[in-house]
């Protein structure tokens, strides 16, 4: 069975399977069945992803069981490896986790478990599944993204979602930049493959075919880097003015902190994708399950 951590590991051709799963899941009126056990680690807050994925697993005939942080043995000092072998050991065939720590490296975890892995946030480093739904929802809107440049808009430095969408959208062609206070932009993007670092907004928006603004993570800052979320706004969210020269369509990731990533008047509006990407989450995720587990025995 397969494992999703990192969307760095997908090939083009691994990519445009689970594109091609997508589609047909979105068209079809039946899905395929899968039997199982899957369960859903959650030990930070979600309502997007966790239910999606329970939704989709339970649309293709697999029974979830939900673990919050509280209720786990991880309070009470179990290690994250121990916790996933006492789910093999009972007989899952599937464990989607959200945790608030870095899962690096983690081959070994592949390999030292008979469980199919699917990253559903690992602090600051991956959500494989948003940038296929990103990426998916892009290709719906511009039919390909040969040469279009995206622009990733926001909190650079803590954002899973940029680190996760930056390798598929550069394998399907598509020139990518970012804007932000250089104190949310990571010394090293530019050897992440990013063509420009922006910090003046008008002039970034002016650049980009398609833009993705970046949810402010206030949790995870551990210093003071911007001066105000009045400031952040005025300075780099999505206004009225910025709205009417866009060029193309902008995305979210969610949940949308209103009046400091965006004007709450612009989150559904006509150049909005914001509600396609959510839309699209559930089959992108049965698309995944799919992929991961079509195929593969029970134990």
């Amino acid at each position: 069975m397969r494992s999703l951590i990192s969307s760095a590991d997908l090939s083009k051709e691994e990519v445009l399977t689970i594109y091609d799963l997508f589609v047909s899941l979105k068209k079809g009126s039946s899905y395929p069945r899968l039997d199982g056990d899957v369960a859903l680690l959650f030990f930070e807050p979600s309502t997007r992803t966790r239910i999606s994925f329970e939704k989709a697993a339970k649309l293709l005939g697999l029974r979830t069981y939900t673990v919050s942080s509280e209720g786990s043995s991880l309070v009470k000092g179990e290690s994250f490896f121990d916790t996933l072998k006492t789910l093999e050991a009972l007989d899952f065939r599937s464990v989607v986790f959200r945790v608030p720590f870095v899962l690096f490296p983690y081959e070994s975890l592949t390999k030292e478990v008979s469980l199919s892995l699917i990253n559903g946030g690992d602090g600051t480093h991956q959500h494989p599944t948003q940038g296929l739904i990103d990426l998916f929802t892009l290709l719906e809107a511009y039919g390909s993204l040969e040469g279009l440049k995206v622009l990733y808009v926001g909190d650079i430095a803590h954002s899973r979602v940029f680190r996760s969408g930056l390798p598929l959208l550069k394998t399907f062609g598509a020139e990518v930049s970012v804007c932000g206070p250089l104190s949310l932009i990571p010394s090293d993007v530019k050897a992440l493959g990013v063509s420009e670092i922006f910090t003046h907004i008008e002039e970034a928006i002016h650049w980009a075919d398609a833009v993705i603004w970046l949810r402010l993570q206030k949790e995870r800052q551990k210093e003071k880097l911007i001066p105000s979320e009045r400031s952040y706004f005025q300075k780099f969210g999505l206004t009225k003015d910025r709205y009417s020269k866009l060029r193309g369509y902008f995305l979210h990731p969610g949940p949308v902190n209103r009046e400091v990533d965006i004007e709450g008047d612009l989150i559904y509006s006509e150049k909005s994708l914001i509600q396609q990407q959510v839309r699209n989450g559930l089959f992108v995720r049965m698309a995944v399950f799919v992929w991961c587990l079509e195929g593969s025995p029970r134990r």
